[in-house]
């Protein structure tokens, strides 16, 4: 497929509900993900250990940890979904997981936790907003010679090629039904998409936009600005960027989510250009993407750029509203 969105290969998914089954029945269903962080806890894990599990969901990762042996564990969630994720420990008599109805901010612990894990990250890492309150979580409880899972998560782009993502992009531009769609016709093309893509909709070549360390990294030293460069290997005409992630759970297990990885239920984010790019082999491009939204619950806005020193085209998708609050009545 070229391009399909998540909730259309999942149609329950559009609750986007961590309160909702079928949101935790996708992840769970994620083979690839669930896999790797059973086995990154297996390798990390050791009998001395507590661990707390930061997001716990369904508790799949703190029950991991205890069959792994470790000598305690603590699952921490907001949603009211703590209380099943605890029958649901129970009910597999993992009977020693204390669960903790808290955030980032109300959790308070009585001693500090020798391995954190937690499933944080969104579509391109921060689509969910997780990061900041995870660190949180880590500057207060983690001990001073502690374990992250994941250590550490990296970010990457590609440049689309595919001539379909054109046509479904400018839709609105060719007037469907005879009818002028001019006042909304530019909007696909300066505005995010979640999206499934194949390997041949992208340019061979992508670029690494930076990584971050999840023992080091703090709220003042992550970057809001994520750049990289790439050299196409010939000439092709771009359409979008395409971004996704890659994570080192441990030293032995990582997993990518971008075209040419094993399938995830994370999908990648297009970023439309608001015209073709045409590039040339041998010339270097330098790809510019930043997450403009920090705080969790809050929708998570971006901007990005492509430029090969020559041309350049950059999209803030904030600066693009479609209209502002109206009162009622007729306008």
């Amino acid at each position: 497929m070229n391009k399909q969105n998540e909730q259309d290969q999942n149609p329950s998914h559009y609750r986007m509900s961590y309160r909702d089954v079928a949101m935790h029945k996708v992840m769970l269903q994620d083979v690839v993900r669930t896999d790797a962080y059973e086995q990154a806890i297996a390798e990390v894990v050791k009998p001395e250990h507590t661990v707390l599990d930061f997001g716990c969901g369904t508790g799949i990762l703190a029950m991991f940890a205890a069959r792994a042996g470790a000598s305690k564990v603590i699952a921490v969630d907001r949603s009211p979904f703590i209380k099943t994720a605890k029958e649901i420990a129970q009910a597999n008599n993992f009977d020693s997981i204390d669960f903790y109805h808290d955030d980032h901010q109300s959790l308070q612990l009585d001693k500090k936790v020798d391995v954190i894990v937690s499933e944080w990250m969104g579509h391109c890492l921060f689509y969910e907003a997780m990061l900041e309150p995870l660190l949180a979580v880590r500057d207060r409880y983690l001990a001073a010679d502690g374990i992250m899972i994941p250590a550490e998560v990296s970010l990457h782009a590609g440049l689309v090629c595919d001539e379909d993502i054109l046509e479904d992009l400018c839709f609105l531009k060719d007037q469907p039904y005879d009818i002028d769609f001019s006042p909304i016709a530019h909007v696909p093309l300066q505005q995010t998409d979640l999206v499934t893509l194949d390997p041949e909709c992208i340019l061979e070549n992508t670029a690494h936009l930076g990584s971050l360390d999840m023992h080091t990294i703090n709220k003042a030293t992550t970057p809001r600005v994520f750049s990289g460069t790439v050299t196409p290997e010939k000439n092709a005409t771009v359409f979008a960027l395409c971004s996704w992630f890659s994570s080192a759970l441990s030293s032995g297990v990582e997993f990518g989510t971008g075209p040419s990885d094993m399938p995830t239920h994370w999908d990648q984010i297009l970023f439309p250009l608001p015209e073709p790019f045409v590039v040339s082999p041998g010339r270097e491009l330098t790809i510019t993407i930043s997450p403009l939204t920090e705080q969790v619950g809050k929708e998570q806005f971006w901007s990005w750029s492509i430029t090969d020193g020559i041309t350049t085209l950059s999209v803030n998708e904030q600066s693009q509203p479609l209209s502002a609050d109206l009162p009622q009545g007729k306008i």
